[in-house]
């Protein structure tokens, strides 16, 4: 539903990106699939379409969206590069307007960064 949802938002109607889904929903939904697969103007039936082919560059993930808390309490959260250094984590927790306005200027003690999982930052 949430790829659905957002081939509907960008309002796709190419081919080559229906098809394949529409494969990939016959196991769930074969009734309504095979009938959208004749509406796109193939004469076949959709089982006998071959499933589409695994392409692992499109999982990879080059962002997360890190919870940041301060004082051990969820604030804000920040997107940043998974190969952000501990240095530049730093500077942009410390730039983002909403911690700056709740450490209230203060120097922090401590900023705990633990790769892919969250960002704290101690007063």
């Amino acid at each position: 539903m949430v790829a659905v949802n957002e081939i509907a938002d960008a309002k796709c109607h190419k081919r080559e990106i229906l098809e394949p889904l529409l494969i990939m929903l016959t196991p769930y939904a074969p009734h309504v699939a095979e009938e959208l697969w004749h509406l796109l103007g193939n004469t076949s039936s959709i089982l006998d379409a071959t499933y589409p082919k695994f392409n692992p560059a499109y999982v990879v993930e080059s962002s997360k969206e890190y919870p940041i808390s301060i004082n051990g309490k969820l604030r804000t959260t920040l997107t940043m590069s998974l190969a952000a250094t501990q240095d530049e984590v730093e500077k942009m927790v410390l730039a983002n307007e909403v911690v700056q306005k709740w450490i209230e200027g203060k120097h922090p003690k401590k900023i705990i960064f633990v790769k892919n999982k969250m960002i704290n930052v101690v007063l």
